[in-house]
């Protein structure tokens, strides 16, 4: 049961469809003007904005929340296209205000690390079965191609 007539974020998306590009104050005008009766509060409208966001720096504080909009920076919204939401895939575990650029090529698919984290893209997840809080390995191969591999965690006693 919400509290409201329907969801804040399914509002949000009515918003972000209509108004293509928005701050948070607009869709929360436009939340205002579309549901009067339900009287929204504006800073759980604020949160909704953040957490809908596939890419905005807090996003990763609303670890189950519906991601459909595109953070372009200086408090600017848009929604996410299939390719930006592919783009941004998912993150093995939150992060905390990391920055980084995807790449991406016919060779395949490239994050850089920043604040010593790394995204693994979306195709590259699935591909090795990886989910949240799985360990990764980059391992040398006889070649010198460092390789990433899903790892276990052994604790080896150490004797004498």
């Amino acid at each position: 049961m919400t509290r409201y007539s329907k969801p804040v974020w399914q509002m949000l998306k009515e918003g972000a469809e209509e108004l293509d590009e928005f701050t948070a104050k607009d869709v929360r005008e436009f939340i205002k003007q579309r549901y009067p009766d339900d009287n929204v509060n504006e800073l759980t409208i604020g949160a909704q904005v953040i957490a809908c966001s596939i890419n905005h720096p807090s996003a990763h504080h609303y670890p189950n929340a519906q991601r459909f909009l595109l953070y372009l920076g200086n408090g600017r919204f848009r929604m996410a296209n299939s390719e930006e939401k592919q783009k941004f895939g998912t993150y093995i575990r939150r992060r905390k205000n990391v920055n980084a650029e995807f790449v991406s090529s016919k060779e395949g698919y490239f994050m850089q690390i920043r604040n010593g984290q790394i995204h693994i893209p979306k195709p590259i997840l699935e591909k090795m079965s990886l989910k949240e809080n799985d360990f990764l390995a980059f391992v040398e191969d006889s070649e010198g191609n460092i390789l990433l591999k899903k790892a276990e965690l052994k604790v080896v006693e150490k004797r004498g």
